[in-house]
């Protein structure tokens, strides 16, 4: 299971790098699903996550999450939360922190029959802070209905951040 997650990470993974910046500095909105369906669940995980995380509600963001579910974070001691419950008792310490999600985005979606992957931008404020960051949000079709299976969350440090890149021509 743990290698078909790694593997399943690092398929989408290669399909992520044809996500485009804008000059405006604002990702295009790109990705290789023709689905509707899946795109339309995607952006209703997207509007829970944010509702419920901005209501309080953890366990309906937790919802969100299959039993076994990995979340990487730079914000957690070990770097890795696994299964629902921690995932969930996480999201409660922003909440009880009043930390507040002022916009969620789609940046990116791609899909097959069972795996989908979400690329997202979000941006908040956390203690009076204002702060912004990227998800990649893996998700497994399960019945009729998507369940986040990994969630990756990368805050950029802007200060040390690369701030170019030299590509190759064509790309």
């Amino acid at each position: 299971m743990r290698y078909k997650l790694l593997l399943g990470i690092w398929v989408l993974g290669g399909a992520l790098a044809g996500a485009q910046q804008q000059g405006t500095g604002t990702a295009a909105i790109t990705g290789q699903c023709a689905d509707p369906a899946a795109r339309q669940a995607a952006q209703r995980i997207v509007e829970v996550w944010k509702d419920g995380y901005n209501g309080g509600d953890a366990a309906r963001v937790g919802a969100l999450y299959s039993e076994d579910a990995y979340y990487l974070t730079q914000h957690f001691v070990t770097g890795i939360l696994h299964g629902r419950a921690a995932i969930q008792a996480y999201v409660q310490r922003g909440i009880d922190a009043r930390f507040h999600l002022d916009a969620l985005r789609i940046l990116s979606v791609g899909c097959s029959p069972e795996m989908m992957y979400a690329i997202t931008r979000y941006e908040s404020t956390n203690a009076g802070q204002k702060a912004f960051g990227v998800n990649l949000v893996v998700l497994r079709r399960a019945g009729a209905e998507w369940k986040i299976v990994a969630h990756e969350a990368a805050v950029p440090d802007v200060a040390t951040a690369v701030q170019s890149l030299d590509l190759p021509a064509g790309h």
